[in-house]
């Protein structure tokens, strides 16, 4: 999944700055008005438990984006146990089992941008979230919400680079629960 979301990122920077240069050819800041973006992210992720994943945005203004995002997170394991003190008939074949613990999150919220223009940008943000963890045939809804805040580098008006931090609060069968995350980065195009 990630390795797709990086290939994406990148067949989309190589063919936006041509697209957009002929749009607006007098663009010479960040995104404005109506313009729109895909993110790629690695690392701490939005939900707990989910660290690579990628977010549609559409700016409102210059500053204001809309964000909506997905992220997706797998982890398998194998154990073999071999039982002693059996016959050997039963004892000598190690017993395997399998797991895999899988979570999908999404979420929709607003990402504010610090001034304008190109150069480095804070960042802060928040919205809702929500997520489905299953292990094996068993699974779990959570909810709540989530904040993030960072920096982005605008390098020209469709490529960024930017770490994001954040904090999620979610409500997981009868209690709630919040995790954190130090750095997520993220690479993203706008067009």
């Amino acid at each position: 999944m990630l390795r797709a979301l990086c290939l994406l990122t990148c067949a989309v920077a190589v063919s936006v700055p041509s697209r957009a240069h002929a749009q607006s050819s007098e663009r010479k800041g960040g995104p404005e008005k109506g313009t729109w973006g895909a993110e790629a992210s690695v690392g701490g992720g939005f939900a707990p438990g989910v660290g690579e994943g990628g977010s549609l945005l559409r700016f409102v203004s210059p500053g204001t984006a809309l964000v909506g995002g997905i992220a997706y997170s797998r982890t398998a394991s194998e154990v073999r146990v071999t039982f002693e003190g059996l016959p050997d008939d039963l004892g000598r074949f190690p017993s395997v089992f399998n797991s895999a613990f899988t979570t999908v999150a999404v979420r929709a919220g607003v990402r504010r941008y610090t001034g304008t223009g190109l150069g480095l940008r804070p960042v802060v943000g928040g919205g809702l979230l929500f997520a489905r963890s299953s292990v094996d045939e068993l699974s779990d809804n959570s909810f709540g919400g989530y904040a993030e805040a960072g920096a982005a580098w605008f390098f020209n008006p469709h490529v960024s680079l930017g770490v994001l931090g954040g904090l999620s609060a979610v409500k997981q069968g009868g209690g709630w629960s919040t995790s954190g995350t130090l750095a997520r980065l993220t690479g993203a195009v706008y067009f």
